[in-house]
Formats: C-alpha cells, sequence, structure tokens
C-alpha cells in the first residue's frame, strides 16, 4: 500500500490538471474570460442596426461623441442618433435620468407594470427609485415576443462572474416579460437593479417586431 501511494497520488494529480484544464478551455470558449484578465477596452463584442457593441475594459474612459466609452449610456445615445435620429443625449445624466427626467430629453416614460407594453428600440432602464443612490443602467429593446413571453435587449458595461476566476462581457440578454390583468411586467432576472420602466421618443410609436 505504502509503494502503491505515490502513484495514486501522480494518478490524481494528473486528473486535477486535466480537470481544471479541460473547465479552462471550455470557459474561454464559451466567451468567459479570466477575471484579471479582462477584454481589451473597446472590443467589439457583437452588433445590431450597423450600430457596434463594445467591452467595457481596463484603462481610463475617454469621452467620446456619444459619452464615456464604453458606458451603457454611450451605446444608447449612440444607437439613439444614428438609429432613431434622435438628437445626442451625452452629459444630459446617468441612466437612472433616461426614465425619472425623461420628458427633459425628449422621452416618455412608461412604468413596469403598467398598462403600455415594452416595445423595439425603446430604452430599458433599471433603477430602484430616483433616490436609490445608485445611478442605474441601460439598455435598447431589440425585440419583444409576447408569445415566448420574453424581452431581448442589448447593453454595455454589463459582466457576468462565477467562480471568483472567470468573467464574460455580455452584449445581448434577455428577460421574462408577463402580461397579466392588462399590466405588463418585465422581471430584473439576475440584474442588481429592478427594472423601474422602458422610455421612447415623445411622439413616436416604436417598431414592433415579434411583438404579438
Amino acid at each position: 500500500m505504502i509503494r502503491r501511494f505515490p502513484h495514486l497520488f501522480l494518478v490524481w494529480i494528473v486528473v486535477c490538471v486535466v480537470g481544471v484544464a479541460g473547465y479552462t478551455f471550455w470557459r474561454l470558449n464559451t466567451g468567459w474570460t479570466f477575471r484579471f484578465i479582462p477584454l481589451v477596452h473597446g472590443t467589439v463584442l457583437g452588433e445590431y442596426e450597423g450600430v457596434t457593441v463594445h467591452a467595457y475594459g481596463w484603462g481610463d474612459s475617454v469621452r467620446g461623441e456619444y459619452g464615456l466609452e464604453y458606458e451603457c449610456v454611450e451605446l444608447v445615445n449612440r444607437y439613439y442618433v444614428q438609429v432613431l435620429g434622435h438628437r445626442n443625449l451625452t452629459k444630459t445624466g446617468h441612466a437612472d435620468s433616461y426614465f425619472w427626467d425623461a420628458q427633459a430629453k425628449g422621452l416618455q416614460a412608461f412604468p413596469n407594470g403598467g398598462v403600455d407594453a415594452p416595445a423595439i428600440n425603446d430604452i430599458l432602464v433599471f433603477d430602484g427609485g430616483p433616490k436609490d443612490g445608485s445611478i442605474g443602467h441601460v439598455a435598447v429593446v431589440i425585440e419583444v415576443d409576447v408569445q415566448e413571453g420574453t424581452i431581448t435587449f442589448i447593453e454595455q458595461n454589463m459582466k457576468v462572474f462565477t467562480d471568483y476566476v472567470f468573467e464574460r462581457d455580455v452584449w445581448k440578454d434577455s428577460l421574462p416579460l408577463t402580461h397579466l390583468n392588462g399590466e405588463w411586467f418585465v422581471e430584473s432576472g439576475n440584474y442588481s437593479f429592478p427594472i423601474a420602466g422602458w422610455s421612447r421618443p415623445v411622439n413616436q410609436s416604436s417598431p414592433t417586431r415579434s411583438q404579438q
């Protein structure tokens, strides 16, 4: 038994090394990166309607034409200017202001749990309230599927962490959508903030692709 111990120990070491290497390879090939080696700031993660979505990585944020690159608000501003022809809203407030101060931005806000359904191109605003002390988070709705009960959106500067080792930059995501007693509600899922609601340009109806 004493003679076998070194061999068993070596086998155990090999199994652990192969297992860790396999797990790491699988993670890295499914969009995850090491938390201590994030993606290069500005790396293109995806594209929708000709608008690119970028990673928020190391380094100081530089103010570009549409805001601090590449914060969540910068994507919303850039999308609204390039796709909808809306005025550039840079330097008009943090993410939460896209709901609580919507009117000043030429937008109309609809509360989560209200009678107005979210639609394509709406700004989905994650925030707990105007006095919760947070700056919130925003995303752009790209699909509303009533039959499946989901809402899909694009976003910047949103990361998912796991195992204290890996992280993944999320640029497109979906959340459950329900319609009950005439009220529309989007669940916040694993996001840190609840969803305050959605905003859209005043007097502009958004297209409703996949909305039935």
